[in-house]
This record gives structure tokens, C-alpha cells and sequence, in this order.
């Protein structure tokens, strides 16, 4: 007897102003795999997208609505157990998909993202993961999110193109963890560096910090994230230190 397949439950959001050639691979990647139920496209670009599978929706947009309205749109547009917001310029394998979701059925994690230290490493690993800091949303974290529908937080409409993945993190009841030991690619950053979003930069960094402000600390969890971190950090410390004293020792030797 074949073992039975498991259940569609995830509902993908990708926006996309179809800049980056990793798009139709992602999307045929996604809409291939039997956890996904939907694969929801924000297409913010005035240019027509199209998919022979019937698992994908193209979501149009008369005008470019910005990344995080378009994750709020997909969230609500959504239909399956789990989200997961992912970047329309990564590669990774589908074991992502299958270890975010054990993840995510233990009910110990708000969200699952990407640590950053993985990113471009390739070369084979085992997946595993780790708690998650708020340093990991600096780089990696907001590439691929996952995370139950019903604990998506609506970010504020002001909110154009930075901070979402902040305002997400932060907002979840439960700490964050983030997946290490598996391959994940991108060119980073393919829209978000052109000429046309860095002139927003400085008014959206004005606005992601007035609604992060109230936010930070309002969790449990934030003040342990925060020692956890430092710790992290002083270990981290420590271990370029031995480094470089083994290094000394060994060219004076």
C-alpha cells in the first residue's frame, strides 16, 4: 500500500515587479509541491503574468502597492493553514517547506524564517534550526516566513517597503526560530536595491520606526531574545579571539 500524500496546508505569497529571473522557477517550485495548497502572486508590475497551474492565482495591481500591503493582501486572500511570504529572488531546497511545517505543527514558534548565516553557502548540510533572535531579521529572516494565518499581524499601510518582517516578528506571541543546515540562494535584494526604492528609504525608516517603537518589548519573549542574543554575540566574540590567538601562536611557532 503507497503511503498517502500530505495535506496541502500551505498558502504561498509572493509579490513580485517580475524583475528577477528566479520567478517562473519559484512559482513552478512552489506550485509542484504537494504541502502547498495555493501559490498566491501580488503582481505589482503592469506587465501580464500567467501559470498553466491551477494552484496559482495571479493577483493584479494597477500600480506597484509596495511589499508589505502585498503581503497583507495575499494574508487575506490566503486559504491555507500556514503562510509562507517568500521573496520572488531565492532558491532553496523543498525540504524548507516540510521542516517549516513540523515546526509550525509543534505550536512552540510564532514564525519560522531563514538564519541569515546560511544564505549562498550551499555545499550539503542537515536541516535543523535554532531559536531566533531580532539580529536574524536583519539579514535572511524576511526571505521566507512561515507562520499559522491566523497569527498574521496586519502591518500598518504606511509601511510601504521596510520593517514588515520587524513588525512581524516582533508581534507574534511566541518566539521566532529560524532554519540552518539547508541550501538557500538569492541575489539579495533584487528590487528592493533599485534607485527608485532607495529614494523612499529615509521617510520609510522614519515611519518602520515610529510603529516599531510601541512594539518592542511588548512580548514575553523579547527580553530573554535580547540576552540570548548577547550571549550569542560574546561567544561569538570569544571564538574569533582563540582564533586569532591559534593563528599567532602558530606563524611565531
Amino acid at each position: 500500500m503507497s503511503a498517502s500524500l500530505p495535506l496541502p496546508v500551505f498558502s504561498v505569497v509572493i509579490p513580485t515587479l517580475q524583475r528577477s529571473p528566479d520567478l517562473r522557477t519559484l512559482i513552478e517550485q512552489c506550485a509542484a509541491n504537494p504541502l502547498v495548497l495555493e501559490v498566491l502572486i501580488i503582481n505589482n508590475s503592469t506587465d501580464p503574468l500567467t501559470s498553466e497551474s491551477s494552484k496559482v492565482r495571479v493577483i493584479q495591481q494597477d500600480e506597484n502597492i509596495y511589499v508589505n500591503p502585498a503581503w497583507n493582501l495575499g494574508a487575506g486572500e490566503a486559504r491555507g493553514q500556514y503562510l509562507a511570504i517568500i521573496n520572488d529572488d531565492v532558491r532553496f531546497d523543498d525540504e524548507i517547506f516540510e521542516y517549516a511545517r513540523k515546526l509550525l505543527r509543534r505550536g512552540t514558534f510564532g514564525m519560522v524564517g531563514i538564519d541569515g548565516s546560511i544564505i549562498n553557502k550551499g555545499g550539503p548540510r542537515r536541516i535543523t534550526h535554532r531559536l531566533a533572535t531580532y539580529e536574524h531579521v536583519a539579514i535572511g529572516f524576511g526571505m521566507f516566513m512561515a507562520l499559522r494565518r491566523e497569527n498574521y499581524v496586519t502591518i500598518p499601510d504606511e509601511m510601504k517597503i521596510w520593517g514588515g518582517d520587524d513588525y512581524l516578528f516582533l508581534s507574534q506571541k511566541r518566539p521566532n526560530a529560524v532554519i540552518r543546515g539547508t541550501r538557500f540562494e538569492t541575489d539579495i535584494s533584487v528590487t528592493s536595491s533599485s534607485p527608485e526604492f532607495q529614494l523612499m528609504r529615509l521617510d520609510e525608516l522614519e515611519k518602520t520606526n515610529r510603529n516599531l517603537g510601541p512594539i518592542h518589548g511588548s512580548r514575553w519573549w523579547h527580553a530573554p531574545s535580547s540576552y540570548l542574543a548577547s550571549i550569542r554575540r560574546k561567544r561569538a566574540q570569544l571564538k574569533n579571539r582563540m582564533a586569532k590567538s591559534k593563528r599567532f601562536r602558530l606563524e611565531e611557532g
